[in-house]
């Protein structure tokens, strides 16, 4: 910026200087141009003794001003009158034409440089007139510019550091109280917040995202234990079993058929123990977003008959009548293996909770370009708390927990995590003691997977 200013200053200066040159140069030519003298319009001889000091005040003005006038010869070079002798050499250049130059005078003089303006008078295009001016005065007003420049700039090279550490410091003060608060916060104590009230109004949104991500991780943390906590519960009860069953076998010799008992019972927990660490490491991989689907054209018509009939051994021991409106032809793009998982895991909650005599539903359908898959019964129904934790890993609900269904509580659980790998939507609609409906909706396109 101070670059700038210093040449528009100067490019002012100079546009000033030619403009008075030009001005003084015209009125010069108008006060010499005798108009009655046809022959000779110009009176060399009375502007030599002008200039020469017989006309004090033109005299005045000249030497007030710093300007200097002379008259040339074009054709000789000659200078035929002059204010003041400064020698300053006439080159073919400055009268050739008319315009304007800068030149510099010989060093005994008292001037630095001379501003010329060349002007070749119309009516006698033998003489040419030049009028200059010292730029003693214009250098004077550059070097005041310029120490007054080098004089702000020090200033504000001086106090733009020590401002800017002052509101640095000023600034980064929320940002250290923040940054203390953050350090006190560990994985054994995710309780704390950032106190928005105390932070400035620039941090206000990152507390408050911060915050958030505090809560988000605290939730995370808590259900994490919770998983831990419930997956050890699960693997102790089968492990248990196991231990008392050897430990109850082995206490004395037993017939060969006692063994047989002993280790089928055995083959059983170990067959659920394998099913729970299955169950697990596929939630694993899913949290870690390392599974992969694998998306193909799937004919959900056939797939939906074939798992209902895998239930028909199973209804008919309950005497459960299962029902399927399933519309031909339902194609979409998925994994058929993890469609299959999501369907037999609701048909068999649906079949596992229905009592005797009951009634299982199953209906698919295309609505508004999705397919939608609805699986009802007539069982107990759940209650609304119940239906915000049915999802939750190892949520069973008090009324059927018991071994004698089996089931880890992770079926539902398993069936929301493939839907969501879908970009699906699952939803119960239930109410107590009129059965329940669970309503899977997918795309039929998943390119974008």
């Amino acid at each position: 910026m101070s670059i700038v200013l210093y040449i528009a200053i100067s490019t002012w200066l100079e546009g000033q200087v030619n403009n008075n040159l030009l001005l003084t140069a015209n009125q010069i030519a108008s006060v010499l141009y005798d108009p009655e003298d046809i022959q000779n319009p110009i009176d060399v001889a009375d502007l030599r003794l002008q200039l020469a000091g017989n006309n004090i005040a033109t005299q005045s003005f000249l030497s007030d001003q710093l300007f200097f006038v002379r008259l040339i010869d074009v054709s000789s070079g000659d200078i035929l009158a002059a204010s003041a002798d400064y020698k300053v050499p006439v080159t073919f250049s400055q009268i050739i034409d008319t315009h304007f130059e800068t030149v510099g005078v010989p060093e005994d003089n008292d001037l630095d440089e001379i501003r010329l303006y060349t002007l070749r008078l119309s009516y006698i295009p033998q003489i040419a007139l030049q009028v200059g001016v010292s730029l003693e005065e214009t250098h004077e007003i550059q070097g005041d510019v310029m120490r007054i420049l080098i004089l702000l700039l020090l200033v504000t090279g001086t106090l733009a550091p020590l401002s800017g550490w002052f509101l640095a410091n000023r600034a980064l003060v929320p940002i250290r109280a923040t940054a203390r608060t953050v350090a006190e916060i560990h994985e054994t104590d995710l309780t704390q917040r950032l106190d928005l009230a105390s932070s400035e109004i620039e941090l206000e949104q990152l507390v408050q995202t911060f915050n958030a991500m505090l809560d988000r991780i605290e939730q995370a943390f808590k259900r994490q234990r919770q998983f831990t906590a419930d997956a050890a519960h699960e693997l102790r009860t089968p492990l248990s079993i196991m231990q008392i069953g050897l430990d109850v076998t082995l206490s004395h010799s037993r017939s060969v058929s006692e063994y047989r008992m002993a280790l089928m019972s055995i083959q059983e927990e170990v067959q659920r123990l394998s099913h729970l660490a299955n169950t697990l490491l596929m939630f694993a991989r899913t949290d870690s977003h390392e599974l992969s689907l694998e998306v193909k054209e799937v004919d959900l018509s056939v797939m939906l008959n074939m798992v209902v009939e895998q239930f028909g051994s199973v209804a008919d021991e309950k005497h459960i009548t299962v029902t399927r409106e399933v519309a031909p032809s339902l194609r979409l793009e998925g994994d058929e293996d993890q469609l299959i998982q999501i369907v037999f895991n609701l048909i068999d909650n649906a079949v596992k909770y229905t009592p005797e005599g009951g009634r299982v539903r199953v209906v698919a359908q295309i609505v508004k370009q999705m397919v939608e898959i609805t699986i009802e019964d007539t069982g107990p129904g759940i209650s609304l708390e119940e239906q915000t934790r049915i999802f939750d890993r190892f949520y069973r609900m008090d009324t059927t927990r018991n071994r004698n269904q089996g089931g880890f509580g992770l079926g539902l659980a398993i069936a929301k995590r493939i839907v969501d790998l879908h970009r699906g939507t699952i939803h119960i609609i239930s109410t107590v003691g009129q059965g329940t409906q669970f309503v899977v909706t997918l795309p039929i396109q998943q390119r974008y997977l």
